[in-house]
């Protein structure tokens, strides 16, 4: 994809001569002008964007970067619910981006990628007890098995989350979770060999959501957030009407449902920095 132009100039030597005659006074309030425009994380900043979160696992200890405790996932709920954030639910997010939620304040969104177990014990009862709607992404073909470092969970765990009405499930692929783009760019024919196994693939996650949520997913999240306009086609064509990736930022009113950005959490952050990421603040 090509990178837009900024409109600035980029001409050799313009930047230095103008930063020559910067003083640190007037550096230090042009950075504080930035500051105010490019988003902090009040009320205005928020309002009219949705800030969508990416979890993985919850553990305790944590072992991985991804991952965070119970109790710390607990307390950034806490936090967005005391500073007055309305999670959405898929429906609403689809009806965010068309423009159909004005007054929704402060809209945040929890999205959890691969679907481990953890979601089960752990995320479950948080979002039960706060009314926060989730959203998991799982890998189709790992339900109820533990090829890595901890189990997915099973077809059953998943209907049991679905009818407790907070939780809803989409695609993370049925076993295509890898970089996917690497694979397809080693390739030069076009039609791109890979895009009918990317397309049978995403049709087989679609059919196993299909049967054990008794309706079909209307969502999809891809494996290390990419994708290309042929896959992004195809999975338009499996019936995916929201396609989350990993391009940073806030989404607004009239965005692409099919580029949806996130915002990763780590076991770095804290109920604070969760707030500003919620809240529009990309100074973490």
């Amino acid at each position: 994809m090509a990178a837009r132009s900024t409109g600035f100039a980029h001409r050799k030597g313009a930047g230095r001569s103008v930063a020559g005659r910067l003083t640190p006074r007037v550096l230090l309030v042009l950075l504080l002008g930035v500051l105010a425009w490019g988003g902090g994380a009040g009320p205005a900043a928020a309002a009219g964007r949705l800030a969508v979160l990416v979890y993985h696992h919850l553990e305790d200890p944590t072992r991985s970067d991804v991952s965070c405790t119970p109790t710390q996932f607990d307390a950034q709920m806490a936090a967005l619910q005391a500073e007055g954030f309305t999670p959405l639910n898929l429906a609403q997010i689809r009806l965010f981006l068309a423009g159909g939620l004005p007054s929704v304040e402060k809209p945040v969104a929890i999205t959890f990628d691969d679907g481990y177990e953890s979601l089960y014990h752990h995320a479950l009862p948080i979002a039960r007890a706060r009314k926060i709607p989730m959203i998991a992404f799982v890998v189709t073909s790992r339900l109820g098995r533990q090829p890595q470092f901890t189990r997915y969970l099973s077809p059953a765990q998943i209907r049991e989350m679905a009818a407790t009405g907070w939780f809803e499930f989409g695609s993370h692929t049925h076993d295509l979770h890898t970089d996917l783009l690497r694979i397809w760019e080693s390739f030069r024919s076009t039609p791109n060999p890979l895009l009918p196994v990317v397309s049978a693939d995403l049709a087989q996650s679609q059919g196993r959501l299909r049967e054990i949520l008794g309706h079909p997913a209307t969502a999809l999240a891809w494996p290390y957030g990419k994708y290309t306009p042929e896959t992004r086609k195809a999975a338009r064509h499996q019936g995916f009407l929201l396609h989350f990736t990993s391009l940073s930022g806030a989404n607004e009113p009239g965005g692409d449902p099919y580029g949806i950005k996130r915002l990763p959490v780590s076991s770095r952050d804290t109920p604070d920095s969760v707030v500003r990421k919620a809240g529009g603040s990309w100074l973490w």
